[in-house]
C-alpha cells in the first residue's frame, strides 16, 4: 500500500463552499475515504457515512461525491465536525 505524507486536494471544492449547506444524507451522495495508510471505504447509505465521518482523523482524506447537471462533482470534506453534525 503507499504510504502519503499529505493530501493535496486543492484544486477540489469544499463541502464547506456549497451554499445553503451540502446535503449530507442524499441518497446520491457518496462519501469516499482514504485513511493515512491507503485502505479505500465508500459509504453511500447514511449509516455508513456516520461511520466513516466518525472514524476519520486529521491525516485521511474524505472525499463526497454529489451529482450536479452535467457530470458527477467532488468536494473535499474540510470540516469534519460540521459534517458529523450534519449527518446526525
Amino acid at each position: 500500500m503507499p504510504r502519503f505524507a499529505e493530501f493535496d486536494a486543492s484544486s477540489l471544492r469544499r463541502t464547506s463552499s456549497v451554499e445553503g449547506g451540502f446535503p449530507w444524507r442524499g441518497q446520491t451522495v457518496t462519501l469516499i475515504w482514504i485513511d493515512a495508510k491507503g485502505t479505500v471505504t465508500q459509504a453511500t447509505r447514511i449509516t455508513e457515512k456516520r461511520a466513516v465521518l466518525a472514524q476519520a482523523g486529521p491525516k485521511d482524506l474524505v472525499l463526497a461525491a454529489w451529482p450536479g447537471q452535467w457530470s458527477q462533482d467532488v468536494f473535499v470534506v474540510d470540516d469534519l465536525k460540521a459534517a458529523r453534525e450534519q449527518c446526525g
